[in-house]
């Protein structure tokens, strides 16, 4: 989600006037960007140059919220925004926004257009419990949007079917799913990695199901099979993860495994080109961003086939599995680092698979802010 709201924000920036603010939760107001924070926006890595479990706690914990506070300019939104303006919601939200912004939204001349990721808090109850009220009033408050673009299917689905049963009025909507392109990166048309590097890129969130995958690993490790495995992504939940703790216990016993935490774009890049091919076990999601990106890459990857996983993986590349299972898990990894012909084949389909750029994306997201009002010029005040 903070690559792509990157993303969005630099395009974005190359074509229309765009005021990234962000919502401070000390003063539970909002506060346009000092230098530090538009380096995280923008160039994140140029303030933190290692590799970090929790990048967020950076910008989140109270002092430096605090330090805020008295420090940066407020930014007003019921006094800010004209006719002219789209107020864009790229993220998610569970602080008090979902219920600030439906009481201030509409007393501004300003069109509001979200952009929603996914219903997984509400559709996996039994891993998210503590979530459910806080994410039901963000749902409840994007109907208050004058349009809400939803990144799969699945996501649309999912939005307008919890807008009937929690009885709101639903607003417009649309389906736009993100590119598949790295970073302007050419795609891989050589021979592949000779290396048996898979490579999981992902936080440590429960729904991603990491403890499956590093069973169905250990399995195959007992078996003699010999290769490495990746995990990429920042760690979430308690400090002592249980995604952690079970691979510090298999470093222990000399399993090749390592976590990388949350990388930067070039040694994330240097991954996918390393890696024979990738998995991505996760139980549900709203678009499965890592899935183009492997296939962009030219890497095969292993996921499973419901929902909108399925909405990128049956155009092939991908060889689709219980992910549930770790003996589907396992059989598929057996299977890409010793069947070449499988393996071949698998990554042929994922060279050739063609996936939208950000140019076109974003190309797209124009016309749907411009489309929900009138106005000749849009100029955008990004929430974050």
């Amino acid at each position: 989600m903070q690559r792509m709201t990157r993303r969005i924000f630099a395009e974005l920036e190359q074509r229309v006037e765009v005021t990234p603010i962000c919502w401070n939760r000390a003063g539970n107001v909002y506060q346009l960007l000092g230098v530090t924070e538009r380096k995280l926006l923008t160039r994140p890595f140029e303030i933190r140059s290692r590799a970090v479990a929790r990048p967020e706690l950076r910008g989140q914990n109270p002092v430096a919220e605090f330090l805020r506070l008295m420090a940066l300019p407020r930014f007003a939104i019921a006094n800010e925004l004209t006719s002219n303006d789209v107020f864009l919601v790229p993220d998610v939200f569970h602080d008090v926004r979902r219920k600030f912004l439906p009481t201030v939204l509409p007393r501004t001349p300003a069109r509001t257009v979200a952009i929603f990721l996914d219903a997984t808090s509400l559709r996996l109850p039994w891993l998210y419990a503590n979530r459910g009220p806080r994410y039901r009033a963000y749902i409840e408050s994007l109907a208050q949007c004058d349009l809400v673009i939803c990144i799969s299917e699945e996501a649309h689905n999912d939005l307008r079917d919890f807008w009937k049963r929690f009885g709101c009025a639903p607003t417009a909507t649309c389906v736009e799913p993100l590119p598949g392109e790295f970073d302007n990166v050419a795609r891989d048309t050589g021979a592949g990695s000779s290396r048996n590097l898979i490579v999981y890129v992902s936080s440590l969130d429960p729904r991603k199901n990491h403890l499956v995958l590093l069973r169905a690993a250990d399995k195959l490790w007992s078996e003699g099979l010999a290769f490495e495995l990746q995990l990429i992504g920042r760690s979430t939940g308690p400090f002592l993860n249980k995604v952690v703790v079970e691979v510090w216990k298999m470093r222990l016993r000399g399993r090749p495994i390592r976590w990388l935490r949350h990388v930067d774009d070039a040694t994330l890049l240097r991954a996918y080109r390393d890696c024979r091919f990738t998995a991505y076990p996760s139980l549900m999601e709203g678009f499965g961003l890592p899935i183009a990106e492997s296939l962009w890459h030219g890497k095969p990857c292993i996921c499973g086939g419901n929902g909108a996983l399925g909405e990128i993986a049956r155009g092939g590349g991908c060889l689709i599995v219980d992910q549930t299972s770790e003996e589907a898990l396992a059989g598929g990894m057996k299977r890409l680092l010793t069947d070449q012909e499988c393996y071949r084949r698998l990554r042929d389909a994922a060279r050739a698979r063609t996936f939208r750029t950000w140019r076109d994306y974003i190309d797209n997201l124009l016309v749907h802010l411009h489309s929900v009002g009138p106005g000749k010029s849009v100029s955008a005040a990004a929430s974050n």
